[in-house]
């Protein structure tokens, strides 16, 4: 039966190694057809996966075209099914059937010879007789043997069952289900998915479900998931093209892995059918096959949730340089995320012995913090007997040894001692604001309260230049009225270029750790390379359209 597209209702639009070298360019005329998304957030290596559609087609596993397939059996049950890995060694036997009901048929003529336990089959070579219930592999060749059939290991089958008992066993072959028809969801019970499920068998006996969906529709899954749906409309459309773009390049990779694609953070966040909502999904179709291009080929369209006030470059998170994931000013940031963490010597200690760091007992921790980005570029634990360095994005990775990665490297040590450059803590004396940035401390404390309830620092207010001066924008992308904020102006000018020049634009900032406790402050979240979310909206709210906003974050690119 053909897939067909829902149309009259809602037709709609890390850790990545990158490459320097560009892919081979994609057609506008050959964006594929379908995608195959690993759900891996929830259903990896599961000994048994729930369906709770009532009515259930097997399928014939997809050739080229996987919405062109046959019905192979049709099933039924008020409670919903199971797909569950083999509990025992099988004798599976070749039969000549050419339906389900025929093949039980011949599985109860075995039934009546005594063998209790045979239900109808498939294998990938055709219908089976299915004998469980062996308790060894030699046990089961030995009946194989006098049978004529070939002794399976539970490794290698999928039970589908009902109420906990198997009605269908499918060996050495992975198992296609489809709804009732073409517009009917599979139910996994947390979530429904358009298309069709495969339930992949590993090595190991587990099932990891694999949901085969039309390229377009899985996008309606992915924008709701990454943008909130009351994101500016153009910002949302920019995220639909980004989304598109990288799920592009994760297709023409050819993963060995059964899928192109997760649906975690991993890659990009998918939630099926069940997450999706008008706009996003009208995003899709208002931008449907539009890419975005770097000379010719489609790009790694990363994205993050929030920059911080400046995206970084790909070469200082990954160590590879990409020409069009450069890092450029995110001034129009809204909501810009702030976070805090604390850490104790006692800490440190039990990170680099995890990592097997040998720097003998912790004595502290040393910061070097990029001025322009803001963004901590290289992290030194201290011990007795020596120092370890870490750089790029492991500077936030690493501390997930006793817990999470910190949410960005835009963070500073705010009991610390500055040892060289600028800080962007402490007093007024020590404080100096560069362009394109965010004032991350309060300055000696204050807080504004006119009726925008603005609170420079704390909040991230971003500091920038445009032809009619130097101004201010508040965490919420409205601009800051530097005439009520008197304390601010004079580090205001410094940042424009007066005769006291601040230096915090370039080179770094080297900030240590005081005494046996660590107090990190930070903003942002992600790795901030490429589109920033947050600044997306921004953007959108001042106006600019979705190919506007992919060329400020993707530098040098074209969008078709």
């Amino acid at each position: 039966m053909k897939y067909l597209k829902r149309i009259a209702s809602a037709v709609v639009c890390a850790v990545l190694m990158l490459s320097s070298t560009p892919a081979t360019a994609f057609a506008k005329t050959t964006m594929p057809e379908y995608i195959r998304v690993g759900l891996t957030s929830a259903y990896e290596n599961k000994q048994q996966i729930n369906i709770q559609n009532k009515t259930l087609k097997f399928i014939d596993s997809p050739s080229n075209d996987p919405f062109d397939y046959s019905s192979i059996a049709e099933f039924y049950s008020a409670n919903g099914f199971a797909v569950r890995v083999g509990v025992s060694y099988q004798v599976v036997i070749p039969i000549d059937a050419n339906s389900f009901d025929d093949a039980k048929a011949q599985a109860d003529n075995y039934i009546s010879q005594g063998y209790a336990n045979a239900l109808p089959g498939y294998n990938n070579r055709g219908w089976t007789v299915t004998i469980y219930g062996y308790q060894s592999m030699s046990e089961a060749q030995t009946a194989a043997a006098s049978l004529g059939g070939s002794a399976v290991a539970p490794s290698d089958v999928l039970i589908l069952s009902v109420s906990g008992d198997p009605i269908f066993l499918i060996t050495n072959t992975d198992a296609y289900f489809a709804g009732q028809s073409a517009d009917t969801n599979v139910d996994l019970g947390s979530k429904e998915y358009r298309g069709i499920m495969k339930f992949q068998l590993a090595s190991s006996g587990l099932i990891t479900a694999v949901n085969i969906v039309d390229f377009e529709e899985y996008l309606y899954g992915v924008v709701p998931s990454e943008i909130p749906s009351s994101y500016a409309y153009e910002a949302i459309k920019a995220q639909a093209c980004a989304a598109r773009t990288y799920a592009l390049i994760k297709v023409q990779k050819k993963s060995d892995l059964g899928y192109d694609i997760c649906d975690t953070t991993h890659c990009q966040v998918y939630g099926g059918y069940t997450n999706e909502s008008k706009t996003t999904t009208q995003a899709v179709v208002d931008t449907e096959g539009k890419a975005i291009y770097y000379n010719g080929s489609p790009v790694e369209a990363l994205f993050s949730s929030s920059s911080g006030g400046y995206t970084e470059d790909a070469v200082n998170v990954w160590g590879n340089d990409v020409p069009y994931l450069k890092a450029v000013p995110d001034e129009y940031e809204t909501d810009c995320q702030t976070w805090t963490r604390t850490f104790t010597l006692s800490d440190i200690d039990k990170i680099c012995a995890a990592k097997g760091y040998n720097i003998g007992s912790a004595t502290g921790m040393r910061i070097t913090i990029d001025n322009k980005t803001s963004r901590v570029q290289k992290v030194e634990f201290i011990g007795t007997e020596g120092t370890k360095a870490i750089t790029l994005e492991s500077c936030r990775t690493v501390f997930n040894a006793i817990g999470s990665s910190l949410s960005s490297r835009v963070f500073t040590i705010t009991n610390g001692i500055t040892e060289s450059g600028n800080s962007s803590s402490g007093s007024n004396s020590n404080l100096n604001v560069a362009l394109g940035t965010f004032v991350s401390s309060p300055i000696d404390g204050y807080t504004m309260t006119d009726k925008n309830n603005y609170v420079i620092g704390n909040d991230c207010a971003v500091v920038y230049s445009t032809a009619s001066g130097t101004k201010a924008y508040g965490a919420d992308g409205k601009s800051v009225d530097l005439s009520k904020i008197p304390e601010l102006v004079p580090f205001i000018n410094n940042a424009a270029g007066s005769s006291s020049t601040s230096t915090a634009s370039t080179g770094t900032t080297v900030i240590r750790s005081s005494g046996s406790t660590i107090n990190i402050s930070g903003r942002a979240i992600g790795h901030g390379v490429g589109l920033s979310q947050r600044g997306a909206n921004g953007y959108g709210q001042l106006g600019y359209d979705y190919i506007e906003i992919l060329q400020h974050y993707y530098t040098g690119v074209t969008v078709e």
